[in-house]
């Protein structure tokens, strides 16, 4: 399935059902270099059946089978060189900032008098001073020194290894001089000292600007509350949030965030839900309604009975997706991977092949050291490994905090590639629940008449027409119906007072001899409804028109998409007629009508055999083969959970324009990794010939050691900055907004603000909207040109007087 983690072609074998997943935190790695050797340690374990290795967040997930165990992992990854613990999360970021900020502060203490008295004092007291100022900085950064030599060791190498080399030469240079005095008052200690203290600085800033790449998920993860207040034996008990079982009564406060998901048992209020949905809006909670974990009480007390632990909640479920995804490695990232398996071996050769070569041309010793340190130094692959990880953690850390998950980096790296998008109408286009669209009652009858009588025979049906109508008329009072008769596939009859009633479609008006206006007959009404009929008495009352709508945005989105220039298809199993209608008002020209689920798994196989690659967006059961199937599976948040894990990215929002926001961050994301890549490449490119004084010769340029440290540093420091810029991406398009206020007089309460502000948010065209009760005003933002006359009718039918 196309959700699994992105696999390493290296190391991936076909599991079985008893296979197990840990994460683990791995700890010593420096560079992708090393990444990828923790990868082939653990990979070549027999029974290890996939292995990924994150750099930036210092995970790895390993999935393998029952022979072997935690601890045989954690011992492979040690053997490697490396620090292993089984464990959820990697909390390292915060740490390490502080160990390497220390060890910058101290290092640079002591360098800045011994730059001085390199540049100010000479001979041999002064050496001496320099070499006691020196020593104490290769203690405090000899992890350098640990880490690479130990990777030499065990037949490996990595970026510690070059900036281990350089010193060391640095320094056994500075050694040499000091007690040969072969050249006279120059010595290397310095240098030695500046290598480590800059690439101590950059690795600290490079700390600190990653860690901002979590954010998003650190934000998430404090929507959850650490304690919960528990109803036990009448009593409130305040208890940790972790230890909130199912089936405990909770009571939740106004202010306080919902420790886990369940049903409201007492109460009314209004809840923030924006850290599920986005949307700002409060949605209104009373007896029988679901609140879910990290949403905002807004007023009143709520008794809730949990449905979930803390763990298993939909907030719980985002934040592991969204680590999933975060941690996860895109294809992508495996030509940094191959690159950086072989380039330090490349720039060791490098290093030797200049400092040979200047030899040789007669250049002095001093001179062809320092640019064979150089080399070494500014050519650390820190910034290709940083390249995929960062830009993929920004994205899905944007999108997550824009109702977007991805569920991997294949996922997302997939998604910009898409050209074909295939829609499912029902929940995806349209709303997916029948709503009445026409109430039309016959000449001599009211409004209210039809709907007393389809309330009194739809009392009792669990029909989706039946509950649409009382869904939307419930205060209309119906009588009591008797003698009631289902009669499949054309509707229903009973007795009302004594009187045969009937509701149903024509076939069934036409069996009982009711003869209907020809205005009213199927064929004269539009497309994509459902008619339903309504006789008493032997006489026809009229009809009411229920439909699946679209969505208020649907129009929009489909518009935004073919703008990405996407090809868009709609599959439905609905019949032609309501398919031409839905796809009329979405503005699609391509639609198949009658679709099982095995034809839309067909015809997603066919696309792509047409070498397209395919995306579908769906919400149901019946979705979920072809999700599977298609390159890109993109699951409407509302949707059947087994279309939610069938799928690679997630619209917790249920609306279509986040499909467009998910395809524009990952182009976005693809395209920030390109320019990190090319960065990164042509940075070397230029820098290697630099510091190997290729330009010597014709402009006198030469690269000091130091200054290498300090170039190399910021071309880590220069992608790790491109990538947070992700975090300022606008994930749909811009759209000219026109702000209006309206006065309104009669709201009294918060209640009436989110009447009102419900009412005209359901307009297609209005981006949103706030009503305050103090101001006695509504503030509309409207996205499209909607008349006054119909947002003053809108608030006028809620019950409130426009000023």
């Amino acid at each position: 399935m196309r959700n699994d983690f992105t696999k390493s072609p290296e190391y991936t074998i076909q599991s079985d059902v008893s296979t197990k997943e840990e994460t683990f935190c791995v700890t010593g790695m420096s560079c992708s270099a090393c990444a990828a050797r923790v990868e082939r340690a653990v990979g070549s374990m027999p029974g290890v059946h996939r292995v990924q290795v994150n750099l930036l967040t210092g995970s790895m997930r390993a999935a393998f089978g029952p022979e072997l165990s935690a601890e045989d992992i954690i011992r492979s990854v040690e053997s490697a060189g490396y620090g292993a613990a089984l464990t959820r999360q990697a909390p390292r970021v915060a740490r390490q900032n502080n160990v390497l900020k220390r060890r910058f502060v101290s290092s640079l203490i002591l360098l800045i008098p011994l730059v001085l008295l390199h540049h100010l004092w000479h001979g041999s007291t002064a050496a001496v001073v320099q070499l006691l100022l020196t020593l104490p900085i290769l203690w405090m950064n000899r992890a350098f020194f640990i880490k690479g030599f130990s990777s030499v060791l065990r037949g490996g190498s990595n970026m510690d290894t070059l900036v281990a080399l350089g010193a060391a030469a640095a320094m056994a240079d500075g050694l040499v001089n000091f007690l040969t005095h072969h050249r006279g008052e120059l010595f290397y200690f310095e240098s030695a000292a500046m290598i480590l203290t800059l690439i101590t600085f950059g690795k600290w800033l490079e700390s600190r600007a990653t860690g901002r790449t979590g954010q998003a998920l650190e934000k998430l993860m404090s929507l959850l509350p650490h304690t919960a207040t528990v109803l036990r034996d009448g009593q409130a008990v305040r208890i940790p949030a972790d230890a909130v079982q199912v089936g405990d009564l909770l009571q939740v406060l106004a202010g306080e965030r919902f420790a886990t998901d369940g049903t409201v048992e007492e109460g009314y209020s209004a809840v923030d839900e924006s850290t599920l949905t986005g949307e700002s809006m409060p949605v209104e909670k009373s007896v029988g309604s679901t609140v879910y974990a990290g949403s905002v009480n807004g007023h009143g007390v709520l008794t809730v009975r949990a449905t979930k632990t803390r763990a298993a909640s939909a907030l719980s479920d985002m934040i592991h997706l969204v680590g999933e995804a975060a941690a996860g490695k895109a294809p992508i990232s495996r030509i940094a991977d191959r690159i950086s398996a072989i380039f330090v071996p490349i720039v060791v050769g490098l290093s030797l092949l200049t400092a040979a070569g200047w030899l040789l041309a007669g250049a002095e010793v001093a001179f062809a050291l320092s640019c064979s340190i150089a080399v070494l130094v500014i050519s650390c692959p820190c910034a290709l490994g940083l390249a995929t990880p960062v830009a993929i953690m920004v994205g899905t850390g944007r999108g997550a905090e824009n109702g977007i998950l991805f569920r991997n980096g294949e996922a997302l790296e997939n998604l910009q590639r898409i050209r074909t998008l295939v829609l499912d109408k029902t929940g995806t286009l349209t709303a997916g629940k029948p709503q009445v669209t026409a109430v039309h009652p016959a000449t001599g009858y009211t409004t209210e008449d039809l709907l007393q009588l389809a309330t009194s025979l739809e009392a009792q049906s669990h029909h989706p027409l039946a509950e649409a109508i009382r869904t939307r008329y419930p205060q209309a009072a119906p009588h009591e119906a008797t003698e009631h008769c289902y009669l499949p596939g054309k509707g229903i009859t009973a007795s009302i007072n004594g009187t045969p009633c009937a509701a149903g479609n024509a076939a069934l008006m036409h069996e009982l001899h009711i003869q209907l206006p020809p205005a009213d007959s199927e064929a004269a009404l539009p497309p994509g409804q459902s008619i339903l009929y309504f006789a008493c008495g032997g006489e026809y009352r009229g009809y009411i028109a229920v439909a699946d709508p679209l969505k208020p945005d649907s129009p929009a989105a489909v518009a935004a998409l073919q703008k990405l220039g996407l090809h868009l298809v709609m599959l439905t199993g609905d019949s032609k007629a309501t398919a031409q209608a839905i796809a009329t008002q979405a503005g699609l020209t391509h639609w198949q009508a009658g679709m099982l689920p095995q034809d839309k798994e067909q015809y997603i196989r066919h696309l792509q055999a047409e070498e397209t690659a395919v995306a579908m967006v769906g919400d149901g059961i019946n979705d979920a083969p072809a999700l599977t199937r298609a390159d890109v599976g993109i699951a409407i948040g509302a949707g059947t959970d087994i279309a939610l894990e069938s799928a690679g990215v997630i619209l917790v929002r249920s609306s279509l324009m986040d499909a467009v926001g998910a395809i524009r961050l990952s182009r976005a994301v693809i395209r920030n990794i390109r320019q990190n890549f090319f960065w990164a490449l042509f940075y070397n490119c230029l820098a290697i010939p630099l510091a190997a004084g290729v330009f010597y010769p014709l402009l006198g340029w030469q690269l000091h050691p130091a200054m290498a440290a300090a170039a190399m540093g910021l071309s880590s420091f220069c992608v790790v900055c491109n990538a947070l810029r992700l975090r300022r991406f606008t994930l749909l398009p811009p759209q000219r907004m026109k702000t209006i206020t309206i006065k309104v007089d009669g709201m009294m309460c918060p209640h009436c603000e989110a009447h009102v502000t419900k009412a005209l948010c359901a307009l297609p065209g209005v981006a949103e909207c706030r009503a305050s009760h103090q101001a006695k005003e509504v503030v509309i933002t409207l996205s499209a040109e909607i008349p006054l006359a119909q947002l003053h009718g809108v608030i006028t039918a809620q019950g409130y007087k426009v000023l």
